[in-house]
């Protein structure tokens, strides 16, 4: 009895430690007089992320049940408040017009203990700025139209690995041959090796990729814990990486750069433009006066996304001039390719949402809202992609909504799968690059069966952070 006394004694204010705690932080826009949604403890409203929920999800839920009470509304991410955006004016002027004030993401990196993570997503200020302004020249349409080359080659091999995989009618999940193309041409850019993955070699790097694309939902908790917490997280020295998987990629890097520094390799390619910065502070054809050269730590995280008989009959078109293949100019001149890649983005985009830092107190026009220095502003992008307002069945997997005529009818910034702003996405053009070859090569190919594995609709696998149909995405091939 004495003891059960002592613990009661030693238990009751430790939790009435943690209610008054949780109770205060989850009270924060009760008391603005701001609409939120009723949090839960203790992860706000993430509960049931990485297990029973997606994060695509969930930004879709709060969308639907708040973008109508105003321009800005409440959400938590774990205790830590967040500004979430629904006004397409008001987030025009966060991602431009006031942009000074919404430079930075305030997301978790750790450059000193692990290295991987202070990459051009996570750097703030000054650092992001000179990396920025630097690396933008390496994304141009010149410098694509270089690293096609490298891109069209992996395309024999994707076809050859489907063609492989789909003999005597088996079913393939697409999402392990789009990884498989994603790393071999990621190797062979970003990090200057051919890694050969869809033919079954360097089975370690098909791993950590893998520890990439296929994350799973302790990954993505961890990552909101850091970002509520990032000093409790660098004091306990928790990683979003494995060392493991850090110290291959650093080991791999810096392999490759010093093999092409000492045969003077200029293979054009994004490796190469990071070398250059590293040896004379610019990359070729970059005339800005700023020269200051990139070090080692600075490259590593740098290194590191009926229609079908339609979009062939274009495809076939658009390559008769050029012996049936697939050049740059041509990819680029298939307009019902690109719609198809548009409307998937809308639906699908994994870039759900944008969250930027306040770096002074924003007072929002027409409101008594001021966002405070230092929150965090939350800009939903899949809610805007399905609002009723802009779309019409928003629901309905439609290229249609993609042509100039039905463009213009829309208002801006109610579609941006790559952000807005000098901080949108860099790495736009390579990725749409590889994303509309690798579509092209495998229509142009075969023709394509969704398989009876299927699961409908189409729901998010919650275990997994990245965006991936939950049971898989299972499809059939017939070779042309």
């Amino acid at each position: 009895m004495f003891l059960a006394n002592i613990l009661l004694f030693l238990v009751l204010p430790i939790v009435a430690i943690v209610y008054l705690y949780f109770n205060k932080k989850f009270s924060y826009f009760k008391n603005l007089g701001i609409p939120y949604i009723e949090p839960k403890f203790p992860l706000g409203n993430l509960n049931g992320i990485g297990s029973t929920r997606h994060m695509y999800d969930i930004v879709r839920n709060i969308y639907d049940e708040l973008h109508t009470k105003g321009p800005v509304v409440g959400m938590y991410n774990l205790t830590q408040p967040f500004y979430y955006i629904t006004d397409l004016e008001l987030i025009k002027n966060i991602t431009i017009k006031d942009f000074n004030n919404f430079i930075n993401r305030g997301v978790y990196s750790n450059e000193k203990d692990e290295p991987l993570t202070a990459h051009l997503f996570t750097l703030e200020d000054e650092k992001w700025r000179f990396l920025r302004n630097k690396l933008s020249i390496a994304f141009t349409s010149g410098k694509m139209k270089l690293m096609y080359y490298t891109i069209g080659d992996k395309g024999h091999d994707l076809v050859t690995l489907i063609e492989k995989a789909s003999k005597n009618n088996k079913t393939i999940n697409i999402k392990d041959i789009t990884n498989l193309f994603a790393t071999d041409v990621v190797s062979s850019v970003a990090f200057g090796m051919e890694s050969n993955t869809m033919n079954g070699e360097h089975p370690e790097l098909k791993r950590f990729f893998k520890e990439i694309f296929a994350a799973d939902g302790y990954t993505m908790l961890k990552f909101f814990f850091l970002m509520s917490f990032p000093k409790l997280g660098k004091f306990l020295k928790m990683r979003l990486f494995s060392k493991e998987m850090s110290d291959f990629f650093i080991n791999i890097v810096g392999g490759n750069i010093a093999y092409r520094e000492k045969i003077n390799d200029n293979r054009p390619d994004f490796l190469n433009m990071l070398i250059q910065l590293k040896n004379k502070g610019s990359i070729d054809g970059d005339f800005s006066t700023e020269t200051r050269k990139l070090t080692f730590n600075e490259i590593i995280p740098q290194a590191f996304v009926f229609f079908f008989d339609k979009l062939r009959e274009e495809i076939n078109e658009k390559t008769k001039g050029e012996k049936g293949e697939i050049t740059y100019e041509n990819l680029h001149e298939m307009t019902y390719l690109n719609q198809v890649i548009n409307e998937t983005l809308r639906m699908y985009t994994g870039g759900f949402a944008l969250i930027r830092k306040s770096a002074e107190d924003y007072p929002i026009p027409n409101s008594k809202i001021i966002i405070p220095k230092g929150a965090s502003v939350f800009i939903p992008i899949i809610g805007l992609h399905y609002d009723e307002r802009y779309w019409k069945n928003p629901e309905k997997f439609d290229p249609g909504r993609f042509t100039q005529e039905e463009i213009a009818k829309r208002p801006n910034y109610c579609y941006q799968p790559f952000g807005e702003g000098l901080r949108n996405c860099i790495g736009k053009r390579f990725a749409l690059l590889n994303v509309k070859f690798g579509v092209a090569v495998i229509i142009k190919n075969f023709k394509v069966f969704p398989d009876d594995k299927m699961k409908y609709p189409i729901k998010m696998n919650p275990k997994n952070p990245n965006l991936e149909a939950e049971g898989g995405f299972w499809l059939r091939f017939e070779k042309i």
